[in-house]
């Protein structure tokens, strides 16, 4: 195997590990995206429970009926504070993905670079080798030439 094709093997290697490194950045993206509408809907939960709490409160409502909403008040809380830290979790997850897709971007990045430069080195080197021909095969023929008008006079 050349270097060329060792180097475009492992260029395409990195671009596989990229792909997959993007995909799980929008992975995480939709995750933590999902985690907060959960939070979203938690608070308006607890906001119109809480409402409905002050409207028996106001009306004067059973003691038994005041202390159920409460409780299920207080459990609404524990349950946003919970989703609060998954919320928390899912965007060091999504920082952690997009710092592993910039990463495997930017060596997929400097393989391609190196494969540019290594096909460039191998262009001017089989320009140099044609031009070394022709400057041969010139050579050749003025001799040639030179010889052919030489032994006929």
């Amino acid at each position: 195997m050349t270097q060329r094709q060792t180097l475009t093997t492992l260029r395409d290697l990195l671009a596989e590990a990229e792909t997959r490194a993007a995909q799980r950045f929008g992975a995480a993206n939709q995750a933590c995206a999902e985690a907060q509408r959960k939070l979203q809907t938690l608070e308006q939960f607890r906001d119109e429970y809480r409402d409905k709490y002050r409207a028996a409160l106001e009306r004067g409502d059973p003691f038994a009926l005041l202390e159920n909403l409460r409780q299920f008040l207080a459990r609404l809380d524990q349950a946003i504070d919970l989703q609060a830290q998954a919320v928390a979790q899912a965007t060091l997850e999504v920082e952690r993905a997009r710092a592993a897709w910039q990463a495997a971007m930017g060596k997929r990045k400097a393989f391609d670079l190196l494969l540019a430069r290594q096909t460039a080195a191998e262009k001017a080197q089989e320009e140099k080798s044609a031009q070394k021909l022709l400057d041969e095969w010139a050579s050749l023929r003025a001799i040639r030439t030179h010889d052919k008008g030489g032994t006929h006079r």
